[in-house]
């Protein structure tokens, strides 16, 4: 999936339907996706602080909503 089909709000084709996923990614780009997944437009990206090279993120849901379980953990 490329920025600009994160960032217009494009899905693309549906790989993985339950489970876990391992994303690899830029800062830019891991701040894009994680609004995108909250369900804000990706401008609203640079409300999340440049996560740090070598840190973990973790976005899951709790009761069906998509939430922030950790940012930027070394």
């Amino acid at each position: 999936m490329t920025h600009e089909q994160i960032a217009c709000g494009s899905t693309g084709e549906l790989i993985v339907d339950d489970g876990d996923v391992a994303v690899v990614a830029h800062g830019h780009l891991a701040r894009v996706l994680t609004v995108r997944w909250l369900g804000l437009d990706a401008s609203a990206s640079r409300l999340l602080g440049h996560p740090h090279p070598g840190t973990l993120s973790f976005l899951a849901t709790e009761e069906r909503q998509p939430v922030i379980s950790a940012w930027n953990v070394p």
